[in-house]
């Protein structure tokens, strides 16, 4: 098998995975956009829609849209900003804090995996891929 289809079909299963609603020890579904969301409220208390846009890389109508459904799930609340009462801020609910921690184990399981697999491999393999896998996002993003 060529290393061009090996790659898709990682590719494709692993977005097979992700891309389906999980709970991340909750009650309720959350899509991709909605838990990534819900991280970035985690590590950044503090932001207001305009900056969680700005860091999930998103419009803000999109981040506010994804806000609004995460406030229906009961992932989160909407509070005034303690410095400005015209700012609204984001907190994580119980509920959201659990998805959130859910969600970080999530990625620590996929890192540890990773280092595993690539624990025997030398420092120039490693620098390989590492290229191999930043050249071929950066040629993604460029359509």
């Amino acid at each position: 098998m060529e290393i061009s289809e090996l790659f898709l079909n990682v590719m494709s299963e692993f977005y097979e995975n992700d891309s389906r609603a999980r709970t991340f020890g909750t009650s309720t579904e959350l899509y991709h956009s909605e838990i990534h969301m819900l991280q970035c409220i985690a590590e950044n208390p503090e932001l207001h829609i305009s900056g969680l846009a700005r860091l999930l890389g998103v419009t803000r109508g999109a981040a506010s849209q994804t806000a609004k459904r995460l406030e229906r799930k009961g992932m989160i609340v909407k509070e005034s900003s303690p410095g400005d009462n015209k700012k609204i801020i984001l907190r994580l609910t119980a509920e959201g804090q659990t998805a959130a921690k859910n969600h970080k184990a999530a990625h620590e399981k996929y890192h540890a995996l990773i280092s595993g697999i690539l624990a025997g491999s030398s420092a120039s393999q490693q620098q390989f891929l590492s290229d191999f896998l930043i050249r071929f996002e950066q040629s993604m993003k460029e359509g």
